[in-house]
């Protein structure tokens, strides 16, 4: 139950001008990050506004994405929902789809006692018959679970491991060295170079869309011993990643995408498209590290 590669975009969902699902533009976005060297891609997850869409939505940009990538690089469905019904649903299909592996946040928005949490995730992979990555995210989910309920989940063999998007790097190593058959994968990508030296098995970024080279050329540097090269590496991605913060993520994300000539489209209200000064900021820096279609970020480190 391996999973293929350590670097992974939390892929965008294309869009159209209406905020309406656009599973035609999939292929152009995902050939476009796969461009830059990443491994593969983390779908329907919170860069992809899955919590603004209903499961048919989401079903049609996981259905688009198989029929054009899978077999061709790795592919993880996120599958987390408000309910058990429709994670089960969206596993299911991956399983059919022919995914490579599954992820789910914790079900959201009421206070769950852990007993439901741990029958929801066993759900999950009785119905995808797939690894399952469980997806820290305690900011947004509303369950931080704790190093001892992480690691007796991960007792479970069909769970391959965690996305841990949170800032706590203490954790994070406690939970590499407690279970290290196990793949923890990164997601808090102003931080990465940390949990890269931590140990970290990749990591799954909204920020790699655009710039995914630079968090490659981070784990290589890293592995390599050049500590000088990964702090340029990730000084690149932090530049962006503060605009980003001041701009709106996933809005930033998709001007930028939008500039370079994918078609990822708008969001999805409640999100609104950039303010004009916000662009600017974002175009200015694309222009600072040439970046084009042609172009990665990462060649400014050379």
């Amino acid at each position: 139950m391996d999973i293929n590669g350590s670097v992974f975009a939390a892929m965008l969902t294309p869009m159209n001008d209406q905020g309406d699902v656009a599973p035609e533009n999939v292929g152009v976005l995902v050939d476009h990050i796969l461009s830059r060297g990443v491994h593969g891609l983390y779908a329907s997850g919170s860069t992809g506004e899955s919590v603004l869409q209903s499961r048919e939505e989401r079903a049609a940009v996981l259905t688009a994405l198989a029929d054009h990538a899978a077999g061709k690089t790795t592919l993880i469905a996120h599958v987390g929902a408000a309910s058990t019904r429709e994670a089960v649903a969206l596993a299911e299909l991956a399983g059919e789809k022919g995914y490579d592996a599954v992820s789910a946040v914790p079900p959201y928005y009421y206070k769950h006692r852990y007993e439901d949490i741990v029958a929801y995730y066993k759900a999950i992979a009785d119905a995808s018959g797939l690894p399952l990555i469980i997806y820290n995210i305690p900011a947004l989910s509303g369950t931080d679970l704790s190093t001892d309920k992480l690691l007796e989940l991960m007792e479970d063999p069909r769970i391959a491991g965690v996305k841990y998007t949170a800032q706590d790097l203490f954790q994070f190593g406690e939970l590499k060295k407690a279970a290290p058959e196990k793949k923890l994968y990164f997601g808090t990508d102003e931080m990465f170079i940390g949990a890269a030296a931590a140990g970290a098995d990749g990591g799954i970024g909204s920020t790699y869309n655009l710039i995914g080279d630079i968090y490659l050329s981070i784990e290589t540097a890293i592995a390599a011993g050049d500590v000088d090269r990964a702090r340029r590496a990730q000084r690149i991605a932090n530049d962006f990643i503060a605009i980003l913060l001041r701009a709106g993520v996933v809005p930033g994300l998709k001007h930028c995408l939008n500039q370079l000539g994918v078609p990822v489209g708008s969001v999805r209200a409640p999100f609104s498209p950039v303010s004009v000064e916000a662009a600017k900021e974002l175009d200015a820096w694309m222009a600072s590290v040439n970046l084009s279609l042609d172009r990665g970020a990462a060649a400014m480190l050379d």
